[in-house]
C-alpha cells in the first residue's frame, strides 16, 4: 500500500474545491475541482447531516489558523452544540455552495455527540507523499483523506472516542467526537480509492480504540466481553466444503461493503479461525491488498458491538448466485407448515386458537404499570412526577395497593440520577409519613447517572441490578447526556439499551421524563418515544391541584385520572437548627378540573412558570422575583447578535404576566411571589 501511496503527488494538497490560504502567502493550490465546487464529494452518511460550516485561514501567532464560520458569514461562537449553534449548521451541499460564494478556503465538519461520528486527525504522517504505514493500516476500510497541508491524514468512523489530543510520537493523533470541527478536503488516500471506501463510514475498530487508549491514557473496553443486552446469534455449522462452495460462486471484486460482510460472516461462523477462507478467496480479486492488511481487518471483526453478521448472509449471497438448498441442507430453508414445531428457534408459529387461550396481560400496579418493557412517566418541572414515582416504587416494594389499584410485590431499583441528596430526604419523608421501615423493603437505590447512550454503561447497570421487577430511571434526560432529544437515532439507541436492561433483569423500565415546551403535546423530544412505550403516565400541575393521568395503556384503559397533592413532612434539623423538610404524595378526594389559563404562552412566559414551579417545591416563604429573572436569563434564548439585549425586560414582563388574572397559579404579593390560594 505504501508503494501506491508514494505515487501520490508530493505537492501540498488542497480541498479539491477551494483555494487554500493564498491571502497569507501559502501555496495557491489549483485542482481539477477548483472551478466546480459541486464536484467535491463527501460520504453519503455525512452529506445530509446538519453538521457543516465553512472556514478560512486567518493570521495566528506562529502560523495561519483555520477559523470556522457559519454559512451566513458570522464567526462560529458561543456554546458548541447549543441551540443557537445547531441552528446555524447546514448540510454539506449548502456549505460548499456558501464557501464558493463567499470565497472561503473550505468546508468543515462539526462533531457533535448525536452524530456518533468520530474524526481521526493524524499529523506529520505523510512524508514525500508516502503515508505512514501504521496510519494507513488504521484507516483502511473507512473514508480517509489528506489534510489541507498534505502532511496529515483525516478519517471518519462510526463511534465515540470523546475528544483527545497527543502531539508526541512518530505522528500526532487527535480525535473529535463531541465538539470542535475538522476541515474536509475530499482528497482521498490511495488506500481509500483502492478498497472502494470513499462512501464508507466504518465502525471504530479495536486497533483505533487501542491507539486512543494508549495515547490518551484511557482504559480500553474489552471487545470480547459478552453482552447479555444483545441477542445471541448461533453459528449455522457449515462444513469447510459448504463454505468453499459458497465462496466459489462469489466475485471477490464485489462492493467493499459486501466483501467486508463476507469476511465478518466467515469470522463468526468459524469463531475467528477461518482467516484462510477469506484470504484465499480475496486473493483471486484485482483489489487484493495482501495477507497482512487482511489479517489486521480480520482481527477487528467481532468487536464492533451490535448484532453480528452471520453465515446466513453468506448463504443468501450464494443462493442468489445459483448454489441451491441441496448444497447446504439447512433446516431453516425447509418449507414451513402450520404443524411444524421448532422449539429451539427464535420465531415460533402458534395456532390462533392456542394463542387466544394464553395468559392475559399481567400487571405490577393493575391498570397503571404493566409487566412489560417500557413505561414513560412525564410532566413539567415542579409537577411532582418524581414524588409520584417514588410513591409507586415504594408501594410495589411493600406490595401495598396504590390508590385503590392492586399491586404485586416485587423488587424495585430506583436510579436517582438527578442527585442523591434530595432523594435521600424524600425517602426519609416517605418512611416517616407512612410509618414503614425502609430497611425491610426490597427497594435499592443507584445514586449515580449512567449514560444510556453507551452500551457499556447499560451493561454495567444490568449487572449491578441482577434480577428485579421494576427499574425507575429519574430522569431520562440525566441518563442521556448530550443526546439530541428530537433525534430518533439518539433516543432509539437509549431505548434499545433500556430494552436490553429489561431482557437482562426481567424488570419493566419506567422512564421519568420532562414534558415539552407545549405540555399539551406530550413528553419532550422525539415523538416516537410514546409509540415505543407500553404505557404512558402524564403528571399535570394545575392552579387548583395535581393530576396523574394514563395517557396511553397498550393493554388497558386510557384516560384514568387521579388527583393528588404534595404534603410537606419535616424530617429533622440542619446544622444551623433550621427545620429540614421534604414532601410525600397524598391522593386527593377529587380530580381537579383542568381550568388553567387558555391563552397560549410565549417562550419567556413558559420559562417563568417552569422556574416558579421548581422554586415552589422547596420554598415555604415567598419567592423573590429577582431570583426568578436571574434564572430565566441563564436558561432563556441568547441575545441576538448586533441588537440591543432586551432579555431582562422581556423576562420581567413575562414573570408579571403569569402572575396576573384570576386563574393565575402565582400572584405578586408585595416584594414576593406566592402560590395562589
Amino acid at each position: 500500500m505504501n508503494r501506491i501511496a508514494s505515487e501520490k503527488a508530493k505537492a501540498p494538497v488542497g480541498t479539491g474545491a477551494f483555494n487554500l490560504g493564498h491571502e497569507f502567502g501559502l501555496p495557491r493550490v489549483e485542482t481539477e475541482c477548483s472551478s466546480h465546487c459541486g464536484e467535491l464529494r463527501a460520504p453519503s452518511a455525512l452529506r445530509d447531516l446538519s453538521a457543516w460550516l465553512i472556514w478560512r485561514y486567518e493570521p495566528g501567532d506562529k502560523k495561519p489558523r483555520k477559523v470556522p464560520y457559519y454559512v451566513t458569514g458570522g464567526r462560529r461562537k458561543g456554546t458548541q452544540g447549543g441551540a443557537e449553534d445547531r441552528a446555524h449548521l447546514v448540510t454539506f451541499d449548502a456549505a460548499t455552495d456558501a464557501a464558493k460564494r463567499r470565497q472561503f478556503d473550505g468546508v468543515g465538519f462539526a462533531t457533535l455527540p448525536e452524530f456518533n461520528v468520530v474524526a481521526l486527525d493524524f499529523d506529520r504522517c505523510v512524508v514525500d507523499g508516502t503515508v505512514h504505514q501504521d496510519v494507513e493500516k488504521l484507516v483502511a476500510g473507512t473514508y480517509a483523506e489528506y489534510s489541507p497541508s498534505g502532511n496529515g491524514v483525516r478519517a471518519f468512523m462510526r463511534g465515540n472516542l470523546g475528544n483527545g489530543k497527543d502531539t508526541k510520537g512518530e505522528f500526532g493523533f487527535e480525535v473529535f467526537s463531541d465538539s470542535g470541527f475538522v476541515t474536509f478536503t475530499g482528497k482521498t488516500l490511495p488506500v481509500t480509492e483502492m478498497l472502494g471506501t470513499a462512501d464508507t463510514i466504518a465502525d471504530v475498530t479495536t486497533e483505533v480504540q487501542a491507539l486512543a487508549a494508549k495515547r490518551f491514557n484511557r482504559v480500553p473496553s474489552s471487545a470480547s466481553t459478552a453482552d447479555p443486552l444483545l441477542t445471541y446469534e448461533p453459528c449455522l455449522g457449515l462444513t469447510p466444503d459448504q463454505i468453499k462452495a459458497a465462496l466459489a460462486v462469489l466475485d471477490p471484486d464485489m462492493g467493499y461493503g459486501d466483501w467486508l460482510n463476507v469476511g465478518m460472516a466467515l469470522h463468526h461462523e468459524t469463531d475467528g479461525e477461518g482467516f484462510d477462507f477469506w484470504n484465499d478467496w480475496s486473493a483471486g480479486g484485482s483489489k487484493y491488498p495482501g495477507a497482512d492488511p487482511l489479517q489486521q481487518k480480520w482481527g477487528s471483526f467481532g468487536g464492533q458491538g451490535g448484532r453480528p453478521v452471520t453465515a446466513r448472509y453468506l448463504v443468501k449471497l450464494a443462493k442468489e448466485h445459483g448454489v441451491g438448498l441441496n448444497v447446504f441442507s439447512l433446516d431453516e430453508f425447509t418449507p414451513p407448515t402450520m404443524d411444524a414445531r421448532n422449539d429451539g428457534g427464535r420465531f415460533h408459529v402458534v395456532p390462533a386458537g392456542e394463542f387466544s387461550r394464553g395468559r392475559a396481560p399481567d400487571w405490577i400496579i393493575k391498570g397503571v404499570v404493566p409487566r412489560a418493557e417500557l413505561v414513560v412517566l412525564f410532566g413539567e418541572s415542579g409537577s411532582g412526577k418524581s414524588f409520584l414515582a417514588l410513591d409507586m416504587a415504594a408501594a410495589i416494594a411493600r406490595g401495598a395497593d396504590w390508590w385503590g389499584n392492586r399491586t404485586k410485590p416485587g423488587r424495585v431499583v430506583y436510579i436517582a440520577a438527578e442527585g442523591g441528596g434530595g432523594f435521600r430526604n424524600r425517602l426519609r419523608a416517605y418512611e416517616q409519613a407512612r410509618g414503614v421501615s425502609l430497611d425491610s423493603l426490597p427497594l435499592g437505590i443507584i445514586h449515580a447517572a449512567p449514560n444510556f447512550l453507551q452500551k457499556d454503561d447499560a451493561l454495567d447497570v444490568a449487572r449491578a441490578i441482577g434480577s428485579a421487577d421494576v427499574v425507575f430511571v429519574d430522569t431520562f434526560a440525566q441518563v442521556t447526556p448530550g443526546a439530541n432529544e428530537n433525534a430518533a437515532e439518539d433516543i432509539g439507541k437509549a431505548l434499545t439499551h433500556c430494552r436490553g436492561i429489561h431482557r437482562a433483569t426481567g424488570a419493566v423500565v419506567v422512564l421519568i421524563h420532562h414534558a415539552g415546551k407545549d405540555p399539551t403535546r406530550g413528553a419532550r423530544g422525539w415523538s416516537g418515544l410514546k409509540a415505543a412505550a407500553d404505557a404512558e403516565i402524564e403528571v399535570l400541575r394545575l392552579p387548583n391541584g395535581r393530576i396523574a393521568r394514563i395517557s396511553k395503556q397498550k393493554d388497558g384503559e386510557d384516560g384514568l385520572e387521579w388527583g393528588f397533592d404534595l404534603v410537606k413532612v419535616p424530617i429533622g434539623m440542619d446544622d444551623d437548627g433550621d427545620v429540614v423538610d421534604s414532601c410525600v404524595v397524598e391522593r386527593a378526594d377529587t380530580v381537579p378540573a383542568a381550568c388553567g389559563r387558555q391563552r397560549p404562552l410565549g417562550i419567556w412566559q413558559r420559562l417563568a412558570l417552569e422556574i416558579l414551579n421548581e422554586f415552589a417545591i422547596g420554598q415555604t416563604e415567598g419567592i423573590e422575583p429577582s431570583a426568578v429573572v436571574a434564572e430565566m436569563l441563564v436558561r432563556g434564548p441568547v441575545a441576538e447578535e448586533g441588537k440591543r439585549d432586551a432579555r431582562k425586560q422581556r423576562a420581567d414582563r413575562a414573570l408579571r404576566a403569569v402572575c396576573e388574572g384570576d386563574d393565575a397559579p402565582y400572584r405578586l404579593d408585595g416584594d414576593y411571589i406566592k402560590v395562589a390560594e
